[in-house]
């Protein structure tokens, strides 16, 4: 499939073929990587807890074609360590209750096999949600389905919870993902969860996990990283990495000091990786020279990789940050700014682009028609294409514009069935004010105007659409449920 590109320089790109090996002794082939991306595509049965984020086929299928594609290095999306703390359906999970069995650990097995089939590490994103668990939801038939009747905030737990809800959680996943093949785990520690609500000034806990030091909010990871090096020694060579974001640590005021302690704490621990994830790292390296015409978060996104590269000795340094060009990728490993460089969305745009870059035949992204204010329309086209590739259909061009907009309008159009369905559901997922409700209802007129269709037609097919919808597809915008080529 030819697709349109941003311009970008034609280049070298050797460097970015060199190996990099890590602390613990693994050697990823290149410098290229594929990026932790949710993929919500996990067998999914909400009401039993033992069949939540089962790997399946289309699981396997995704990871097949990743795993063909050149990559140094392929992250899975967010796997949980706890049933019980699910942030959105279709997420993977690896606990206790669902890889107990020997079925469960063979498809585990079979997922890290197609992550290694030409030679790529496999890692595996593990994560806890904490507070940001849901605890139900509805589904469209208005009927109420309980996650965990015992939500409680983790910031509240006992030292002996910490280490029986959370650290053992933690060993389990990474033992079990270790047995299972993985190369290797990332902790998720960005994006509001449960290290990065630790991490946060607000944890005024009065304890070893809390308080005014930087030391003992992240004594949380630092614990982590200990439990799981217990059961799987850095001898084995199993690869142990985290995600820190700066736009957290830019919202919740922890300051450059601290920023600094805490890379430092990693470093010294022994982590072999950090991925470092918060802005446009293309944008930093094009405005090195006048720092002052950059945006306010891209210049504070470079001024904290910039300070955590610097730290970081033996620990490598990963960057996702919206990268478009060659060129900007192999200047930022010249300036020793990273190690690595990632890719999300654009690996399920052009699952081959690693190859690609390596044998010189391409020098930039995509050029993917949705603006930047549609961060959202583009996850939800990435999920679509996972869900293509996953399945085998044909993937989606979106660098086309006609195929972006009619996606985008499709987008629209769910949203504005399940709006529809406020007023029409009495026991709606939420408690729907008459005014919400009549806000509701006037935005899907608004929409019927603007997409030129009838207002009858319109019911017609939200009724239908509504009525089709699967359950936990309510929960977080599932890829099912949009079909934007009918």
């Amino acid at each position: 499939m030819s697709v349109s590109r941003i311009i970008g320089p034609k280049v070298d790109p050797a460097i970015l073929g060199q190996p990099l090996k890590f602390r613990s002794g693994k050697t990823s082939k290149n410098r290229l990587f594929k990026a932790p991306l949710s993929e919500k595509l996990y067998n999914w049965k909400e009401n039993e807890i033992s069949k939540r984020g089962n790997v399946n086929t289309q699981i396997i299928n995704l990871y097949k074609k990743w795993g063909t594609s050149g990559f140094g290095v392929i992250f899975t999306g967010n796997l949980a360590t706890d049933s019980r703390f699910i942030g959105e359906g279709g997420q993977g999970v690896v606990s206790v209750e669902n890889t107990s069995n020997e079925k469960s650990r063979n498809l585990l097995k079979q997922l890290s096999e197609a992550m290694k089939s030409e030679g790529s590490l496999a890692i595996a994103q593990i994560n806890h949600v904490g507070k940001l668990a849901l605890e139900y939801y509805y589904d469209n038939q208005g009927n109420r389905h309980v996650m965990y009747s015992k939500i409680e905030d983790p910031l509240t737990f006992s030292t002996d919870q910490i280490q029986t809800e959370i650290l053992e959680k933690f060993k389990y996943s990474a033992k079990t993902l270790y047995d299972c093949g993985f190369d290797g785990i990332e902790v998720h520690g960005a994006h509001g969860m449960l290290f990065n609500q630790f991490l946060e000034p607000k944890n005024q806990r009065t304890d070893e996990y809390g308080g005014e030091s930087i030391d003992n909010r992240s004594r949380l990871l630092i614990n982590t990283y200990l439990e799981i090096r217990k059961s799987i020694p850095q001898e084995t060579g199993f690869l142990i990495g985290v995600k820190l974001n700066s736009t957290d640590f830019q919202s919740c005021g922890i300051s450059d000091e601290e920023v600094s302690r805490l890379c430092e704490l990693i470093e010294n621990v022994g982590f072999d990786f950090v991925e470092l994830t918060g802005g446009a790292m293309e944008s930093a390296v094009k405005e090195l020279n006048q720092r002052e015409s950059t945006v306010a978060r891209e210049n504070f996104f470079f001024q904290f990789v910039d300070r955590c590269s610097n730290i970081f000795k033996e620990t490598k340094v990963f960057i996702t940050g919206r990268w478009q060009t060659t060129n900007a990728m192999i200047n930022s490993i010249k300036m020793n700014l990273t190690d690595a460089i990632g890719f999300g969305r654009w690996s399920c745009a052009e699952p081959q682009f690693p190859q690609k870059v390596l044998a010189g035949e391409i020098h930039s992204i995509p050029d993917i028609k949705f603006a930047p204010s549609d961060f959202k329309i583009a996850k939800h086209a990435a999920h679509q294409q996972m869900k293509e590739i996953s399945l085998g259909e044909q993937l989606s061009d979106f660098t086309v514009k006609e195929n972006a907009d009619h996606f985008k309008q499709a987008c629209s159009f769910c949203r504005h069935c399940l709006l529809f369905a406020v007023p029409r559901k009495s026991k709606a997922a939420f408690a729907f004010t008459r005014k919400k409700q009549s806000h509701a209802q006037q935005s899907c007129f608004a929409f019927c105007r603007q997409s030129k269709m009838n207002m009858p037609d319109f019911k017609v097919q939200a009724e239908q659409y509504i009525d089709n919808l699967g359950t936990y597809q309510n929960m977080d915008s599932h890829a099912g449920i949009i079909d934007y080529k009918l």
